[in-house]
């Protein structure tokens, strides 16, 4: 191992090899010792082109690694506070950090030397240069690729700013160019450092890198600053020439554009006129800002040009409104509505009379009617008429029943009864008196036998008695009396033939008579004896309380209680029971045979049936009267009453009458009071029903009139004709509600055409105005002249609100409410249509607020709102003084003409000053040119073509963007000088081999 690779030792000192045992001493002052395994064996490389790439490397791994050694670098930071303020001696993060660049350079130098900086040394002054320049290289290229890297992985604003700071090239020309800003600022900061003293090498670096970078980003740019250059003499010379000044009045509109494309598309597709005779502006017509800047500024150096479009087009406007309904009258919708009134005046006038007529025809076929007394006497004189009839056959029955007087029967039972009655009257009750004693007097004298008519004559005074009883005294005791008397007499009428047909049984049983030769067998009882005995038995009992009083049992005679001597008499039977079969004799004997019985019990039913049906509680009274001569007690007029009437007794009456004279009489006169009582009740003076007093007084008499359904739905129908009536006047009513509502009854109180113009006009400003506009249209449906004065009032309407007082420049001409007229027109789109307009004139109309609200970019397009429009027109206006181009020509021929003599300085200045005010000249014909371009889309669309590409445009802004890099990049270097200047100077190294 060579030992000579350190200096000699000092005085004292001695080199000893590392093999023995011997220890080393401490090394001199500036000097340490460094063990053999720890000595690099790669000796160091230079060159200029290692010494660029080691720059570039030393540059990226610094970025890389800048998070880390940032981190660490604070963290050192705080504990050399901690160590300072509490005097402690905690150790400092190392270098070599994970992640850091001394890791990043010793990781990449493991993979090949020449990937560590360090390894490459900057021996000469090209060398370092080399070195600087591959730095600004690598600071330009790899903040850009790690943070935009960064971004689109991870995203966030955060990222994206940072990303949009170092910048990210949008082109490979302007990454070069990039590229060599960061070079020069490189080469600047490190021969800046390499002048200066040590010290300054920091401010240094960065001075020196900042004007590297801009000679760099120079030098990258210079094609682009030559272009720049002669365009800009081009343009100060172009005013002064026809074809220059098309194309700074084409670029002016291009410049000025904000977006120049869509401008030309815009134009190049052509600009219709919304409006015949309304042309709009360039800025109206393509909507773009910036051109609407450059038309405010126009306007404000040439009002006079724009004011007179804005004429233009308000004429235009107003003359295509006016123009839409040119003819008609609208006074004529007045006329027309009144005639639509006086027509459904007249058409459901006659509805009514029609139905009336119906009405009064339905309530003719129910019919006359007759008063209640003329029906009341109709009424009873059909009651006496039948019961006269009904008596005069009860009458004929009853003589049918003993023709001749032959007939004779038993009286047992009666005259038992009476005896009974005389012997239980008490002694302490009333006296019988009057004809109740004469009564039980006759039956005194009465044999066991008595001829027919005896007994019913009877019967007849017992009757009588018992009436004026009743009529005078009620249910007395005298009544009961009689009432028992008469029904003994009713028991031996039922029960004459019993005793016949008993013996002659009895006499069969005994043998003593052939079966065929008794009564019974003749009258064909034989095998129904027993059982018609029986059911006599039984009656008997019902009547009498008890057997034996009249009866008879089966086989046998029965005993019959009674006065003295009866018993005898009843056991001895009929006389000459044995004798002949037919009961001959002396004596009177009893002949009441079962033909006898039928005709009795059917004069018997018909004095029944009189009773019941004539003289009963409901018809009764209608027949009574105190003589057969005198006044009924009940008035004639009340007689129907109680046959037809409101209640739940009135069908059973109903029936009553209608059982005692005949339907036909009956119904025919109950069905003439009752329609007298409804025509009474429901009939108008017109002559036809009133439905709802009908109908209250049919429910009342609903029971009654179940027995009348032909009159009942004679009554219904006339109620329906009645109703129908109602009906057609509530329609017409309601059809003349209808027309007179809303603004067609207003239109019905006008006659003033401007009066009628308003009208119409307000139903526009109803939230219903389709359906007003519609009811008013339908008003006057098929008269022209008030479909034409309809529409021709709303264009005056129209004409009238929306058109203001202001006058449009001096057109004589006042201006459209633009607002308005297109809130007017966007809401009544529908109602318009149904005033008749076509589709045609509410597309004219829509053209109209379309041109409007296009024209009025110019007004409020590019205003600032709360802004002063004096200062902003003002601005847009410009200036037009003498240019710093044309004060320096001045000078400059001030300067050339001075070197000659005065006079020709003073020309020099006076022909710098001529060429500046024919630039002037020019640029006001380009201010014209711009002004027409802006009034005239085609215009605008010509001058447009004459602008040329001017790939230097953006050479300024783009070299203002390539220096900022730079200065990046020579802060970044002059950081790292003044840091690596801090840092201590490492100690001279003894190698031990």
């Amino acid at each position: 191992m060579n030992k000579q690779q350190i200096p000699p030792p000092p005085p004292g000192f001695v080199l000893i090899d590392g093999s023995g045992d011997q220890a080393i001493p401490p090394p001199p002052p500036g000097f340490e010792i460094i063990p053999p395994e720890e000595v690099s064996a790669e000796p160091k490389r230079s060159g200029i082109a290692l010494n660029a790439t080691a720059g570039v490397n030393d540059a990226i791994y610094s970025t890389l690694g800048a998070p880390v050694d940032l981190a660490r670098g604070a963290i050192n930071l705080g504990i050399s506070g901690y160590n300072a303020a509490t005097g402690s001696d905690v150790g400092h993060l190392a270098p070599d950090s994970f992640m850091g660049k001394e890791w990043i350079k010793s990781l990449m130098g493991d993979i090949h030397p020449v990937l560590d900086p360090d390894n490459t040394e900057a021996t000469t002054t090209s060398e370092r240069l080399a070195r600087g320049a591959g730095e600004g290289v690598g600071y330009t290229v790899a903040p850009q690729v790690a943070l935009g890297g960064a971004s689109r992985a991870i995203g966030g604003k955060a990222l994206e700013a940072a990303s949009n700071f170092v910048g990210k090239p949008g082109s490979v020309a302007a990454a070069g160019r990039e590229l060599a800003a960061g070079m020069g600022a490189g080469v600047g900061a490190t021969g800046a450092a390499e002048l200066t003293p040590d010290r300054y090498d920091g401010l240094a670096a960065t001075v020196g890198g900042l004007g590297g970078g801009v000679l760099g980003a120079g030098l990258a740019s210079a094609p682009a600053l030559t272009r720049a250059a002669w365009n800009a003499g081009k343009d100060f010379i172009a005013p002064v020439t026809e074809a220059g000044r098309q194309r700074l009045a084409g670029q002016r509109l291009a410049e000025a554009a904000t977006d120049p494309a869509a401008v030309r598309q815009a134009l190049d597709e052509g600009v219709d006129s919304l409006v015949p005779g309304s042309e709009p502006t360039t800025f109206q017509a393509t909507g773009d800002l910036g051109i609407g800047n450059l038309e405010r500024g126009a306007a404000a150096r040439r009002p006079d040009l724009f004011a007179q479009r804005r004429a233009d087009q308000n004429a235009a406007r107003v003359t295509a409104l006016g123009g839409i309904q040119e003819k008609g009258a609208p006074e004529a919708v007045t006329r027309a509505v009144r005639e639509h009134l006086a027509r459904i005046d007249g058409e459901t006038l006659g509805a009514v009379e029609a139905a009336t007529q119906a009405a009064q025809g339905r309530a003719a076929a129910i019919g006359a009617g007759a008063s209640p007394e003329a029906s009341g006497t109709a009424m009873r004189q059909a009651l006496e008429a039948a019961r006269a009839a009904a008596k005069e056959k009860e009458r004929a029955l009853w003589n049918a029943v003993d023709p001749d007087g032959s007939l004779a029967l038993r009286t047992d039972g009666t005259k038992a009864a009476s005896q009974s009655i005389m012997r239980e009257l008490p002694r302490s009750a009333k006296p019988m008196g009057g004809e109740e004693t004469a009564v039980h007097a006759a039956l005194q004298h009465y044999g066991e036998v008595m001829p027919f008519s005896e007994l019913t004559a009877l019967q007849s005074r017992v009757k009588a008695e018992m009436r004026a009883e009743r009529l005078a005294n009620g249910e007395s005791p005298a009544y009961r009396r009689m009432t028992q008397l008469n029904q003994a007499i009713e028991k031996d009428l039922d029960t004459a033939i019993a005793g016949k047909v008993a013996q002659e049984a009895e006499a069969v049983a005994n043998g003593a008579m052939h079966e065929e030769d008794t009564l019974a067998f003749a009258l064909g009882l034989a095998q129904s004896r027993d059982r018609w005995l029986d059911a006599n038995q039984r009656r008997a009992l019902s009547v009498g309380g008890e057997a034996g009083i009249g009866t008879y049992e089966r086989g046998r005679p029965s005993p019959v209680p009674g006065p003295p001597g009866a018993e005898r008499e009843t056991r001895g039977g009929f006389p000459n029971a044995t004798g002949n079969p037919r009961l001959p004799g002396d004596a009177l004997q009893p002949n009441f045979d079962e033909g006898a019985l039928g005709r009795l019990r059917e004069a018997r039913d018909a004095t029944k049936s009189r009773v019941e049906t004539f003289d009963n509680r409901t018809l009764g009274p209608i027949r009574r009267r105190p003589g057969t001569t005198s006044p009924y007690d009940l008035p004639a007029g009340v007689v129907p009453e109680r046959i037809f009437h409101a209640g739940s007794a009135s069908p059973e009456a109903i029936r009553r009458f209608r059982a005692a004279v005949g339907n036909e009489q009956a119904l025919r006169s109950i069905q003439e009071y009752a329609v007298d009582r409804v025509r009474a009740a429901a009939m108008d003076q017109d002559g036809t029903i009133n439905p709802g007093r009908l109908a209250a007084w049919r429910r009342r008499h609903q029971e009654a009139l179940s027995a009348f359904p032909e009159l009942d739905a004679k009554l219904a129908d006339a109620s329906r004709a009645s109703e129908a009536i109602g009906e057609v006047v509530a329609a017409r009513k309601a059809s003349l509600a209808e027309a007179q509502k809303g603004k067609l009854g207003a239109l019905l109180n006008v006659d003033d055409p401007a009066d009628i113009v308003n009208t119409v006009g307000s139903v526009y400003n109803r939230n219903d105005s389709l359906q007003q506009m519609a009811r008013l249209r339908a008003a006057i449906r098929g008269n022209q002249e008030a479909a034409e004065g309809l529409k021709k009032a709303t264009v005056e309407y129209m004409m009238q609100r929306f058109i203001g007082n202001a006058e449009v420049a001096t057109s004589g001409q006042a201006g459209i409410r633009s607002d308005q007229f297109q809130s007017f027109i966007r809401q009544n789109n529908q109602a318009l249509r149904a005033a008749g307009f076509s589709k045609d004139d509410v597309a004219i109309m829509e053209a109209i607020a379309a041109d409007l609200q296009r024209a009025n970019r110019s007004i409020a397009g590019v205003r600032i709102p709360g802004g002063s429009n004096t200062a902003q027109d003002a601005i847009a206006a410009g200036n037009r003084s003498m240019s710093n181009l044309g004060r320096l020509l001045s000078v400059i021929g001030a300067g050339a003409g001075a070197t000659i003599g005065p006079l020709t300085s003073m020309a020099g200045v006076m022909g710098g000053q001529a060429v500046s005010a024919m630039r002037r000249g020019g640029l006001e014909t380009v201010d014209d040119l711009v002004a027409d371009a802006l009034l005239h889309p085609g215009v605008a669309r010509l001058l447009l073509t004459k602008t040329q590409s001017r790939p230097d445009e953006g050479v300024w802004k783009a070299l203002a963007t390539h220096y900022s890099r730079a200065a990046r990049v020579a802060a970044t270097i002059g950081t790292e000088i003044q840091a690596d200047q801090q840092q201590p100077t490492p100690l001279p190294k003894i190698h031990l081999d």
